[in-house]
């Protein structure tokens, strides 16, 4: 599993569909995001 996202009381857990490693966390945990809001990189 990635991340949980929480909207509207309900939580979506966002898993990876292949083998990778996290660059860097960009969106700060608690944070609103919209849709199209960067959340994570990933290392090339």
């Amino acid at each position: 599993m990635l991340l949980t996202i929480e909207a509207m009381k309900m939580e979506t857990a966002l898993h990876a569909d292949r083998d990778g490693v996290i660059k860097r966390v960009v969106t700060p945990a608690g944070a609103q995001v919209d849709a199209k809001d960067l959340l994570i990189e990933f290392e090339a």
